[in-house]
């Protein structure tokens, strides 16, 4: 078949890409002899990572050290101040002496210098408590199989176990003052093969098993270990030792995943479809996935290859499969640039199975907040208590919020809207209702698509009964006292301020979109509000879902199929366009600056940073080669999390923490009851597993940031809104105990 032919290819497998193995965060020391009998460890950088590269000679790598510059630190180096060579290489050879120990608790690493100028030197690089047992036993093996090759002059593939493991030492002593010690018997790491990523532990709910259809061909199977994730432990547990992992093609364009054990029994078979939420971590040879039964239980299942290659070929037919399921199209019909893009896509899943550390470092900044850990109502007159209690008991539910940049924000529940005042500690009173919402011959209007506008003192809405009209309301008034007629577009399904903060001034324009259309919406005009000279129709393909601008008035425009198109003005082509992967984005939106954009589909966010390094241009302002299209990110929910929840993952849109001047800090977005954040410095710097989450009582409707800060988050639930303090989120591991603790 012709699959995702790089898909998966980590480690060994990219011989394009000079990066093998890379460890994102530690601290990089070096020993020095300052006598006879004492040595003195100074730190060379405070933060930095760890990469193993190829180079341009053919069985020769190097260890690079990188310096990993906090919020401000370039500026400083810029300035001429603690100027630092930001990289330090070292050619990986046997006589380095590398080893594995501890140093303080944490996973180090420790070599000697090799060249005139750091002769008689030992370096030692710290891994942070982030850093899994996988992650650094596959980043010592992946040294290993360096030097083999540079020994041998030949690839390490075809190499035993114990070939590779010659290399190792053992640990030298942890102390600062100790000299390196010479090589004794080696202590044999665990069984590169068999280290297990699970407690073998068979008593766990299971569950049932589906019929598979009867008419399928075989598209590929390989063999593993099965586990399964039992929430009570916070572990996978072992459920066969051997298994065989099928693909089977049920009808064109549809396929299921089979796992049979000895005699053919089987252990699970389910559709391939976007829910499974699939997670492939080579370092751990392992793919790791959600599965639903037919009474939408959900269960999260993992299975061990024997070998990188094993999982390698499985990934790449299973892209394939889940491309084609989604797009209901031939892979082999995707132009080869695309197809590139989309195998980079893929390549960034998680690659750890270990649970959080209990006492995990809050990686949020928290200056300024108040001390007042809880949320909380204010106290409030008798007569706005009463009002208050009219608009939460309304049979409708609340199912859209809007949030003012000066002190209030806006929900609406049926053809009300209900007007919350931020208070000074963060938190939020209930100020007025805005009644019986009506167009002008007093119909009644259920707001659709609300959109702040002309500074806060307007609301523009739609009806999703009636696409060709949006209405402008009046907030002080509370009254409709304009109606926009937009007709010729087939349905206008979202607009949005001409620029990502024009609703901070008194501009009039707006910028919409239909399926299949992109146009400019003057209220000034007679009859129609849509300017005709900055109307451009699109091939009816496109189908457009969304859209997002930047400070400038750049526009991101989402499709159906995952499509991003990336436009610097109405009316005319895209400079760039994504492909998408096959699920719908429901919601966009771009930093003010234009580089980063984040597009929310149902089981995942992309992140892509649409700068081109080439030029420094951005993809607004020109397109990128064919074969060098930006790079793209999946955040997700890891799927032990997802089984631990018990319902799928349904995101709401994704959005960066607003503010004119304001640096984009934070990622919100919800799923059922759980709001999700991550921290969007960490996501840069390759931790994209880390995320924080806050479990309600019932589902969010809707979520974001405060205006001007990413401390507080506005959260609209189906018959309450709150204000939630970020310090009152915590990672999954402690927020999933809390919960059992509550129940």
């Amino acid at each position: 078949m012709n699959v995702f032919k790089s898909l998966g290819k980590f480690i060994w497998g990219d011989g394009s890409n000079p990066e093998l193995v890379q460890i994102s965060s530690g601290q990089f020391y070096v020993y020095k002899t300052a006598s006879s009998q004492q040595r003195i460890r100074e730190c060379i950088y405070i933060d930095c990572k760890a990469t193993i590269r190829r180079t341009t000679q053919p069985f020769q790598y190097t260890l690079a050290l990188t310096r990993v510059f906090e919020e401000g630190e370039e500026e400083l180096q810029d300035d001429g101040q603690e100027l630092l060579d930001e990289e330090k290489v070292f050619l990986i050879d046997q006589s380095m002496k590398f080893r594995k120990g501890m140093s303080a608790g944490a996973t180090a690493f420790t070599w000697q210098g090799m060249t005139l100028d750091d002769a008689g030197m030992e370096y030692e690089f710290v891994c942070d408590d982030e850093t899994t047992a996988f992650t650094a036993n596959n980043f010592e093996i992946t040294i290993y199989q360096c030097m083999y090759e540079r020994k041998h002059q030949k690839s390490h593939f075809s190499a035993s176990e114990e070939a590779i493991m010659e290399f190792q030492l053992l640990p030298a002593a942890s102390s600062p003052t100790a000299s390196p010690q010479t090589p004794r018997k080696k202590e044999k790491l665990p069984n590169i093969k068999k280290e297990q990523p699970s407690v073998q532990v068979q008593d766990i709910d299971k569950p049932a098993l589906r019929n598979v259809p009867t008419q399928y061909d075989g598209v590929v199977e390989a063999v593993g270990e099965l586990h399964l994730f039992d929430p009570r432990t916070n572990h996978f547990m072992t459920q066969a030792d051997s298994v065989r992992c099928q693909l089977l093609r049920t009808a064109k364009y549809n396929y299921w995943l089979v796992v049979l054990g000895r005699d053919d029994n089987q252990h699970l078979a389910q559709p391939v479809e976007p829910r499974m939420n699939p997670v492939f971590s080579p370092s751990n040879r392992s793919f790791i996935w959600n599965y639903f039964d037919e009474q939408h239980n959900v269960f999260s299942w993992l299975i061990r290859f024997p070998t990188e290659a094993a999982l390698k070929e499985f990934q790449d037919v299973f892209g394939e499969c889940m491309y084609e399921t989604l797009n209901q199209s031939s892979w082999d019909k995707v132009p080869e640039a695309d197809q590139d893009y989309m195998i980079k896509t893929y390549q960034d899943e998680a690659e750890t199975l270990e649970d959080e550390e209990e006492n995990e470092e809050d990686v949020y900044s928290n200056d300024g907040e108040s001390d007042n850990d809880e949320e909380h109502d204010n106290e409030e007159g008798e007569e706005e208590d009463v009002e208050k209690e009219v608009f939460q008991k309304d049979a409708a539910k609340n199912s859209q919020l809007a949030v003012g940049y000066k002190d209030r924000s806006f929900v609406v529940r049926g053809n009300k809207i209900g007007v919350f005042k931020h208070d000074d500690r963060d938190g939020l009173e209930f100020s007025a209702t805005i009644k019986n919402v009506s167009d002008s011959k007093g119909k009644a209007i259920n707001p659709h698509r609300v959109v702040l506008h002309e500074q806060d003192t307007a609301m523009v809405m739609m009806d999703s009964r009636n696409l060709d009209t949006a209405y402008k309301m009046d907030l002080e008034y509370g009254k409709i006292v304009e109606e926009w007629q937009m007709p010729g577009t087939s349905g206008v399904l979202n607009l949005v301020g001409d620029s990502k903060y024009s609703h901070l001034t008194d501009k009039k324009t707006m910028v919409g979109h239909s399926q299949n259309a992109m146009f400019r919406i003057d209220p000034r005009l007679s009859g129609s509000k849509i300017a005709t000279s900055e109307f451009k129709q699109y091939a009816k393909g496109n189908d457009f879902t969304c859209l997002s601008t930047t400070d400038n008035g750049s526009i991101a425009m989402a499709g159906s199929k995952g499509e991003i198109k990336l436009f610097n003005s109405i009316g005319k082509n895209a400079k760039t366009a994504l492909p998408g992967l096959g699920d719908p984005i429901i919601g966009i939106d771009v930093t003010g600056n234009g580089r980063y954009i984040i597009a929310t589909c149902k089981t995942y966010i992309m992140l892509i940073d649409v700068l081109n390094p080439g030029n420094k241009k951005l993809g607004f302002d020109a397109s990128f080669p064919a074969k060098d299209k930006p790079r793209c990110i999946k955040l997700h929910l890891r799927p032990e999390h997802v089984a631990t929840m018990k319902e799928a993952v349904s995101f709401t849109p994704a959005r960066f923490n607003t503010g004119k001047n304001e640096e984009e800090k934070t990622i919100v977005t919800s799923t059922g009851p759980y709001v999700i954040t991550w921290n969007f410095r960490r996501v840069k710097n390759g931790h994209y597993n880390e995320y924080q989450i806050k479990h309600y009582s019932d589902n969010v409707v809707a979520d974001n940031f405060k205006y001007g800060q990413d401390r507080s988050i506005i959260v609209a639930l189906p018959d309450d809104v709150t204000a939630l303090s970020k310090r009152n989120m915590s990672n999954p591991t402690d927020a999933f105990k809390t919960i059992k603790r509550e129940k």
